[in-house]
């Protein structure tokens, strides 16, 4: 892995797995994984494994109402994300576009504004170099409406390196960890970012507010 660059200490990171309900992976919980590592990068004192994970953070309504997967397009689980963001002096960005409200989150997600492959690479590694918290969203196939956000902790020319909570199917991406590993680190192509690039597109950024 030549030239790799990893901007993200792993070793302070609180790792946790996708939750299993009556033998079922739960699914549609990325936004949810995603936002947690962020808290988790920047408050690992206050969210890791041990004290405010997903799990708990879903049971408790920190994000917003815990609903179905089926109904994550609702938006309805992140209602309370811009208002927590604000009193934990950080600001959400998809796409450069600051997300201040419940409306402005449920309008980047249903049509964000549109940046090139390219920009959302320099965007990414600007943000690592500035040691901030980003993840790329991307549509999990050619074609499809379904995304998935991950977690970004390194690139180099040919990967990004991120972190999820389990492995999607149809998704391709590598699992760098062991099989059987609780950690899910991944690297991902930025060919495969390419082809699967579209109007639905998206980077996600969490910055630390100056207070």
């Amino acid at each position: 892995m030549k030239n790799k660059s990893l901007f993200i200490d792993l070793e302070k990171i609180g790792f946790v797995a996708r939750e299993y309900e009556n033998g079922e992976k739960v699914e549609n919980r990325c936004g949810r994984d995603f936002l947690y590592y962020v808290l988790n990068y920047y408050f690992p004192d206050n969210f890791n494994p041990q004290k405010c994970n997903p799990v708990f953070i879903e049971q408790n309504k920190l994000f917003g109402l815990p609903i179905h997967s089926l109904f994550v397009w609702t938006c309805l689980p992140f209602y309370k994300v811009p208002k927590l963001f604000k009193n934990k002096s950080l600001l959400l960005e998809i796409n450069n576009v600051p997300i201040k409200s419940f409306k402005d989150f449920v309008l980047n997600m249903i049509h964000p504004q549109i940046i090139g492959v390219d920009d959302s690479f320099k965007l990414i590694e600007k943000c690592l170099l500035e040691k901030i918290a980003c993840g790329i969203d991307t549509p999990i196939k050619k074609g499809s409406i379904m995304n998935h956000v991950l977690f970004v902790y390194g690139y180099d020319e040919e990967y990004l390196y991120v972190i999820d909570t389990h492995k999607v199917d149809n998704l391709e991406y590598e699992k760098i960890t062991p099989e059987k590993d609780p950690k899910f680190l991944m690297k991902i192509k930025k060919d495969v970012i390419r082809k699967l690039h579209s109007k639905l597109s998206r980077v996600w950024v969490v910055k630390k507010l100056n207070t």
